[in-house]
């Protein structure tokens, strides 16, 4: 299935998203991670037969706009644009696949609106990093602080592509040089002087508000649709025991090892991904 483009205007705000399948079939919208974008689903997106994938881009990520000035980039205002985006898609219930911070985003969504999650599938996330009561005031400061530092840039200049997918590649969240290369066909710009990664710089502030695992948990308890937690062997992140702790607050839970990194999906893991997911997609509610 070749993708289409397609534009969402919410307030104060447009979204990008790609677009596999045609209306009827079955909804999904997905999700990606930080600093990603759609492209994050090239590969795994063909591969659910059947389904109308909506990937957005998350504000500030790839084809999307930036919020305004005086905003930050807090998870339950992704919550907010789901919704948005969802209501103009005329989507009243649907399926969620969040790869993630994407999939932090669609577990919050999945719980803040039980009625209108049919089925979600999380890759790689599902719970948001936590904070504690304590340290909400000292969280607070420095997001602040971090957000006005960062208002006004735009980001390195890389002298050439082959060295901006290198440094994309040997990030935070490391990732293969095929993988990397993917996600620059959407957010790799040329620029005066080079070629620059085109994200809101804001996006890497802290949080303002980082919510507790009580809280967190208090989301997933409200899930009443069916959740796949697909969690890679060698994820930096899945393995914490908080991790699996907080998750387990969702009633109706399948959790699923799968062979790879946090990246599985975009480096060569598409295919056993997609095989769960259609598997998962087919079974009865109960």
């Amino acid at each position: 299935m070749a993708p289409r483009e397609r534009e969402f205007e919410l307030p104060g705000l447009t979204l990008a998203a790609k677009v596999w399948g045609t209306p009827g079939q079955r909804p999904v919208m997905a999700l990606h991670g930080w600093l990603d974008n759609a492209g994050s689903f090239d590969l795994l997106a063909p591969l659910l037969d059947g389904c109308h994938v909506v990937a957005l881009d998350s504000a500030g990520h790839g084809a999307s706009a930036s919020r305004s000035p005086d905003s930050a980039y807090n998870l339950w205002q992704e919550v907010g644009d789901v919704a948005e985006v969802a209501d103009r898609l005329g989507w009243r219930r649907f399926n969620l696949l969040g790869h993630s911070r994407g999939a932090s985003i669609a577990a919050l969504f999945a719980g803040t609106f039980p009625a209108r999650a049919e089925r979600v599938v999380l890759i790689e996330g599902g719970i948001p990093v936590l904070g504690t009561d304590e340290d909400s005031p000292e969280n607070l400061a420095k997001a602040i602080t971090e957000t006005k530092q960062l208002r006004d840039k735009a980001g390195r200049v890389f002298p050439d592509r082959d060295a901006a997918i290198r440094e994309r590649a040997d990030g935070f969240s490391k990732v293969s040089v095929a993988a990397a290369e993917i996600l620059a066909r959407r957010s790799l710009r040329e620029v005066p002087g080079g070629y620059q990664w085109h994200a809101d710089q804001r996006l890497k502030a802290t949080s303002e508000v980082r919510l507790t695992a009580e809280q967190v948990e208090a989301f997933l308890a409200r899930i009443s649709a069916p959740v796949l937690a697909l969690l890679a062997t060698d994820s930096p992140f899945s393995h914490r025991p908080v991790f699996l702790d907080v998750l387990a607050a969702i009633r109706d839970l399948r959790v699923e090892r799968l062979p790879g990194g946090h990246h599985l999906h975009l480096e060569g893991g598409e295919e056993r991904i997609a095989a769960a997911v259609r598997h998962f997609f087919e079974m009865p509610l109960t």
